[in-house]
């Protein structure tokens, strides 16, 4: 029986960034049926204090005779970084190959890692045979750390269906006609995410532009903190966590997209938005600093800067030819660099026992 690639990844039925990505990738690796996936689900535990000892446990009884190559999808944080990294050692005395998909990436740990963790690092993913990053500068600490092997910088993607019904220019045309700028925040209701900058700039920027709303979409630790900051406010609504047709429909009904986060990888709502033609207002933070097109997909601003935050939308909503221009260029954009299909052509020779020369 041919070999298989064994995938260890967080249930793929949880909501969170990674699974969305295996299920996306997975689908559209459908098309190239000389690859065989088996997946290893891991977390999901709850409280269950023994749930780390399992995942471990499931990974010690994977026999080496049956998979020529393995994938393991870590973020740089404490608990993910020794978990997937004891899974990175038992795949190494186990002679079984390979691959470190690096999904997020805390400066803060990055810190630790400095300081207390290279030795850690060295003796697991550092065996890796290719290591993928979301940043230029993650793959600089990763060679400082003493890795030897190949480093692919790489983007996240979306799954195409979510686009397949959507037409730019029905968009363009509905927005000309349409009186009201429609701004949407869709992400982890934290502070983190840069929430609290994002009402002060939309509540200053109310003060002269009448016809702008707000919506804020996302579940998280401030949601109930947020609805009570904004309970008076009648142009922004808060809508809770949005899925499938609804979230579609937020996009697609949407003028800007802003994400203001003082730190993120490359988050796949950013790649969602320019799919969806939308000019997008970000930070200048990890993988977003060097994958973000600035002037061409929208502005960049500094972190915790609300004053900046509110001249770069003012930017925008003050120039719809502008933002026309930016619309069609990320939409097509995405459509070149940003779907399951075109990432499972560019990844399919780094899964295949040998990569081509």
């Amino acid at each position: 029986m041919p070999k298989q690639t064994l995938l260890i990844v967080p249930e793929l039925a949880s909501k969170g960034g990674v699974s969305a990505f295996w299920n996306a990738l997975l689908l559209a690796f459908q098309k190239h049926n000389t690859l065989r996936f088996k997946t290893l689900e891991i977390g999901g535990h709850g409280k269950n204090i023994l749930g780390p000892f399992l995942d471990q446990w499931r990974v010690h009884r994977v026999s080496p005779t049956l998979y020529s190559l393995a994938i393991i999808n870590p973020s740089l944080l404490n608990r993910s970084f020794f978990r997937d990294g004891l899974f990175a050692k038992q795949l190494y005395r186990k002679k079984i190959p390979f691959i470190v998909f690096f999904h997020g990436w805390d400066k803060t740990f990055e810190n630790q890692v400095d300081k207390k963790y290279i030795s850690f690092f060295i003796n697991s993913f550092a065996h890796a045979k290719t290591i993928f990053v979301l940043s230029p500068e993650f793959k600089t600490k990763l060679i400082e750390w003493g890795y030897k092997g190949e480093i692919i910088v790489e983007t996240t993607m979306i799954d195409e269906q979510l686009i397949e019904n959507f037409s730019i220019e029905k968009k363009l045309k509905k927005e000309s006609k349409s009186e009201n700028m429609k701004i949407l925040f869709l992400a982890r209701l934290e502070r983190e995410k840069g929430i609290f900058e994002m009402i002060e700039a939309f509540q200053s920027l109310s003060k002269n532009l009448q016809n702008i709303e707000l919506t804020i979409a996302g579940d998280g630790q401030d949601f109930q903190i947020i609805k009570e900051l904004v309970k008076k406010e009648k142009n922004i609504k808060v809508v809770g966590e949005v899925e499938g047709e609804e979230k579609i429909k937020l996009f697609q009904e949407s003028d800007i997209y802003c994400l203001p986060s003082y730190s993120e990888g490359l988050p796949i709502s950013v790649l969602e938005a320019l799919c969806f033609g939308l000019p997008v207002v970000t930070t200048k933070v990890g993988g977003l600093k060097y994958f973000f097109q600035e002037g061409k997909m929208g502005k960049m601003v500094q972190p915790k800067e609300s004053h900046e935050l509110k001249e770069a939308l003012y930017s925008l909503l003050n120039n719809r030819n502008l933002m026309n221009k930016i619309a069609k260029f990320n939409f097509e954009y995405g459509q070149k660099h940003l779907t399951n299909t075109v990432m499972a052509t560019r990844l399919y020779p780094y899964f295949k026992t040998k990569k081509p020369q």
